[in-house]
């Protein structure tokens, strides 16, 4: 920061300033001892209105620019346009400056080649203006701009260099966000500004390969489609149209003639695999571009698409997915033999370990899914051993009503079990922790095929039909399935072999039954819960409803019920129970 003090012949006040000194150019005027930048703009500002910029003006401020050269490092017109931009607070044309200065247009544009550079250094973005008779070409200083000035600082335009892929396509996304979305900016524009990103980060495969071409509209297009990819990637709505096309370029003899080619397949970008026409249900789709796979994988190989305008896949998410930060924490007691293999299992699923499994079997040729299959009797904890196994690892839960599946219409059914591994297939890709796919209950649809002998044969092929889609899709399964069933004496062979791992779920020990009935009725002794552990062989699933009736009945009487209160619960639970009998009784 330099000081600056002048002695004076005269001291001009502010209104008759300008016409005396006008009248006596000897005259010198009192400045700021002290030059700041926002007061050496402010000096600048005050003496250039209506100036017509003449040699008087230049002499006036000849001092603060000099600060101010030093201190921004721009030259003296940038400055004071700087300065008659920040004073307009809006975009501004070249008519908008000349009216400032009182100056005609032409006389602004004499010096446009110093605004370009201007727009170079990225302190200012090109921005329409409406005036009347329409929008014409404007400037408007950057965000940030003000901001720094105000605070004396010069301003330092946001990195655009030596960025990642993702950085990179994530950058993309921004400004064609902010064109799209902000109607005074013209795509011409917006193009300049996406090829000096490209321009600044030539390092990377998709820049290099954009450099190669000369044609401006050609590499906005890439980058279009490319913006499209990171957008909607696995959308149906995924694919760059005409509609846009047609509302994001000039007419075709602008465009070389853009859309002839790409409806022929004799544009550049397709005849060198970089887009292609979208294959719909088999057919190539004149009218949608999406990128080749040899685009995603050569040139875009370290970027993960954001999804960002992807609502759809959004709220498929909400709707279809059970978040494991929603599920609480239960302790589950299970035999020992039992309990060693679902620790396995959740070392298996965290997240830590599966993808290098899954990368090593993969590398051998091997399936890389895991389906498991959890048999046992009623109230033995299969359930809600998936959700704690989901909350363990981190892993969202896709749940599968199966009833809903099946569907009266001819075929409609097996539709419906296409979509669901088809909707489980795009969470995954959206999800950075693969989900569960989670069957419960599965021993309707899990059962053994039938030969068409019933009288219901058509109920028997859409059966058979439902089954073999799902043994395919097990078998192509890069994720994560578990299905739960009570009866696998029903379960057909095929199904059997599809699955990895396969736990049964033992009815609990009294070592286990106690340690469930202590978690259950928190108040009541380790011997008590010995002997309930003892006396009646129950699943967890009946310990639990015992200790819901006890809560009940605490709710409503404010009394906890007694060791032998709790018994009489157990009696009226072996009612609905034959086969749990009283151990140890007379």
């Amino acid at each position: 920061m330099s000081t600056k003090k002048k002695t004076t012949k005269k001291k001009l006040s502010e209104n008759s300033d300008l016409q005396k000194f006008v009248a006596d150019p000897s005259i010198e005027v009192q400045e700021p001892e002290t030059w700041t930048i926002i007061t050496a703009l402010n000096w600048i500002l005050e003496w250039a209105k209506d100036s017509k910029l003449l040699d008087y003006f230049w002499k006036i401020v000849k001092n603060p620019l000099a600060f101010l050269r030093k201190e921004l490092g721009l030259t003296d017109i940038q400055i004071v346009v700087l300065a008659a931009m920040i004073e307009e607070g809006e975009a501004v044309s070249w008519r908008t400056l000349g009216q400032f200065f009182d100056c005609s247009r032409l006389t602004m544009m004499t010096y446009s080649e110093e605004i370009e550079e201007l727009v170079e250094k990225r302190w200012v973005i090109r921005k329409c203006c409406r005036e009347m008779g329409g929008y014409f070409q404007g400037f408007k200083l950057a965000y940030g701009v003000v901001t720094a000035l105000r605070r004396n600082k010069t301003f330092v335009p946001e990195k655009i260099d030596g960025l990642t892929e993702q950085e990179f396509v994530d950058r993309l996304e921004t400004y064609v966000s902010q064109t799209r979305h902000d109607h005074t900016i013209v795509f011409s524009d917006t193009e300049e500004r996406l090829l000096q990103l490209v321009k600044a980060n030539h390092h990377l495969p998709l820049c290099k390969t954009l450099l190669t071409f000369d044609d401006i509209h050609i590499q906005s297009l890439l980058l279009l489609t490319v913006v499209d990819y990171g957008e909607w990637e696995g959308d149906e709505n995924e694919g760059l149209n005409f509609h846009t096309i047609d509302g994001t370029y000039p007419v075709d003899f602008e465009c070389g003639n853009l859309r002839y080619h790409l409806r022929q397949g004799t544009h550049p970008l397709i005849q060198q695999g970089l887009i292609e026409q979208k294959c719909v249900d088999g057919h190539a789709d004149s009218n949608m571009f999406v990128l080749t796979s040899k685009t995603k994988e050569e040139l875009l190989a370290n970027y993960s698409p954001s999804h960002s305008e992807c609502q759809d896949l959004k709220q498929e998410r909400n709707r279809f997915l059970k978040s494991h930060n929603t599920i609480k924490e239960k302790s589950l007691f299970y035999n020992v033999s039992d309990q060693e293999q679902i620790v396995r299992l959740a070392n298996l699923l965290s997240p830590d370990s599966l993808p290098s499994v899954q990368q090593r079997l993969e590398e051998q040729g091997m399936r890389k899914g895991f389906a498991c299959l959890f048999y046992g009797g009623p109230g033995t904890g299969k359930t809600e051993t998936v959700l704690q196994l989901a909350r363990q690892t981190g892993r969202d839960i896709m749940q599968v009503d199966i009833a809903g599946m099946r569907d009266k219409y001819v075929g409609e059914s097996e539709k419906n079990i296409k979509n669901i591994f088809t909707r489980y297939r795009k969470l995954c890709q959206s999800s950075d922790i693969t989900p569960i796919l989670f069957f419960n209950e599965a021993d309707g649809i899990f059962g053994k095929r039938t030969t068409f002998s019933g009288k219901n044969s058509s109920v028997e092929k859409m059966d058979n039909a439902m089954q073999n889609i799902i043994l395919q899709e097990i078998e192509d399964l890069d994720g994560i399935l578990i299905a739960t069933t009570n009866l696998t004496c029903n379960l057909d062979p095929a199904f059997e072999r599809r699955f990895l791992f396969k736990i049964e779920f033992h009815q609990p020990d009294t070592a286990a039954r106690a340690k469930i009935w202590k978690t259950m009725l928190k108040d009541i002794s380790d011997e008590d819960a010995l002997q309930l552990a003892s006396h009646y062989d129950f699943s967890g699933g009946q310990i639990e409803n015992i200790a819901r009736k006890r809560t009940v009945d605490y709710i409503l009487n404010g009394k906890k019920a007694t060791l032998s209160e709790i018994e009489d619960y157990c009696c009226v639970e072996l009612l609905n129970d034959k086969a749990n009998r009283k151990i140890g009784f007379i």
